[in-house]
């Protein structure tokens, strides 16, 4: 039988819920009293092993979902997986392919006539001391915008040849 709380120092409740609560215990103990004890203790006995019985089984289902989330995200990373194996292969051809390019085109200039300078060497060739930068900068106006293309001087044509002095016929020939 339950074991009767003892009342505390503080006075009664008496709201309508406390007085349900009130009612119903003492309903229970006198469902209790009526009941047989060991119909009541059998009735008990089953009751702890039914809750035995669902605690197995609610433990055993959480490993059921346990397994099947672990399979699930086993799925997931198989299919992230073949993924990024296509996007591998994907670009492992296009690194094929532009490797085919670049020895077409290495073939076409090898075949070519002249080949240019680097540009590291024209940079190289045409760099001035940084003294002589700052000053030209200081000295120098703002230029004006080109209005003729830039040519390289290895590229520059020749300047045409300046005519040599024909003598003329009436001066000096008898």
């Amino acid at each position: 039988m339950a074991a009767k709380k003892r009342s505390s120092s503080r006075s009664r409740p008496t709201g309508l819920v406390d007085r349900a609560v009130r009612v119903g215990r003492k309903a229970l103990r006198e469902a209790e009293s009526r009941v047989p004890s060991d119909v009541r203790r059998q009735l008990e006995r089953s009751i702890k092993d039914g809750q035995k019985t669902l605690k197995t089984a609610i433990d055993q289902l959480q490993v059921q979902v346990r397994r099947t989330a672990k399979q699930a995200d086993v799925e997931k990373a198989l299919k992230r997986l073949e993924g990024l194996s296509k996007q591998v292969q994907q670009l492992a051809r296009g690194a094929a392919s532009r490797g085919a390019v670049a020895r077409r085109r290495a073939t076409r200039k090898a075949t070519g006539t002249t080949k240019r300078a680097s540009p590291a060497k024209r940079r190289t060739a045409t760099k001035r001391k940084p003294a002589a930068r700052a000053a030209a900068r200081r000295t120098s106006p703002a230029k004006p915008a080109r209005t003729t293309p830039r040519v390289s001087p290895r590229r520059a044509p020749a300047p045409p040849a300046e005519p040599e002095a024909m003598p003329e016929s009436g001066e000096g020939g008898s």
